[in-house]
Parts: structure tokens; C-alpha cells; sequence
């Protein structure tokens, strides 16, 4: 019987919830600027604002591994207001060891913070082909990764 697993990881972040979510949706394609060592490139494959149906396409290396991998996934599911937006993996490497995989992005100021703190919580579920393939530790790694370099790069603006 399949199972859905699911990883999750929470950071937080010295930046604005709205623009580091804003770097995560519309800038996406600068990414690979701010975590050269997990993201080597990011194509957004549609036109306007970032909204269901919007594909992009990822080369990354996973934290721990030392392969690039490409992914094409979609967002299927946005709601911008409250900052949060699921990518669902169509094609690439990882639908060779996952039934399905979806990574979901979260980003809220932090209760009580009157720095600018805020949360970004990164969750990942996936089914596995079979029960040898490994958890995807290094994705939800190279989500920290990413989350470290787009901060510190927001900070710098302020």
C-alpha cells in the first residue's frame, strides 16, 4: 500500500516575509545567484505573475550528493496573500524513485517579532516507488541552503 511521507523544516529569517517570499515565487529565476552550490539555474515557464499552472524548471545538487538533477514541476496551489505556494513535480530525475513529490513553501512574520523576523517553513511529501529508495534528506537540506542565501542577500538590501 502506498504511503504518503512527508519532511518539513522550519527557519527563521532576519528579512520581510513578503519580499523573501517574493524572491521564492517572482525572482525565482535569480536564485541561483544567492545558493550557487545547491541552484546551478531556474526557468519560469509561463508569463506574468506567478499562479497555478506556472512551470519552472530546476537544476539542482541536493545537499550531500554531487549530481546535478533537473526537475519540471508546477504550482498547484498559490495563495500569495497568505505567502504560500506548492510546486508538484511532473518530470526529472527524483520521478524515477518517487510516485509523486511535491515541495510547499510557507513564509510568515514571526508572532511577536517587531524586527522583521519571519518563519520560512519548507515541507516536502513524497511517495516512494519502493522502500529502498532513501528519504530525500538532501532536498529538504538544499531548502536551507537556499532559505540561508536569498536572507542574507535581502539583508544586505535593507
Amino acid at each position: 500500500m502506498a504511503q504518503i511521507r512527508k519532511l518539513e523544516s522550519v527557519y527563521e529569517i532576519k528579512c520581510c516575509a513578503d519580499k523573501f517570499y517574493q524572491m521564492c515565487t517572482r525572482d525565482a529565476h535569480q536564485i541561483p545567484k544567492y545558493a550557487p552550490k545547491t541552484i546551478k539555474s531556474v526557468q519560469v515557464i509561463g508569463e506574468g505573475e506567478v499562479r497555478v499552472g506556472t512551470g519552472f524548471v530546476w537544476q539542482f545538487v541536493p545537499v550531500g550528493g554531487s549530481t546535478i538533477l533537473t526537475i519540471k514541476d508546477t504550482i498547484t496551489a498559490v495563495d500569495n496573500k497568505n505567502r504560500s505556494i506548492t510546486f508538484t513535480v511532473m518530470e526529472g530525475e527524483l520521478m524515477t524513485v518517487f510516485k509523486s513529490f511535491r515541495v510547499n513553501l510557507d513564509v510568515t512574520p514571526k508572532d511577536g517579532a517587531t524586527d522583521g523576523t519571519s518563519l520560512a517553513k519548507w515541507s516536502v511529501e513524497y511517495e516512494k516507488a519502493h522502500e529502498d529508495v532513501p528519504d530525500p534528506v538532501g532536498v529538504i537540506k538544499s531548502c536551507e541552503e537556499i532559505t540561508t542565501g536569498l536572507n542574507l542577500h535581502l539583508l544586505k538590501q535593507v
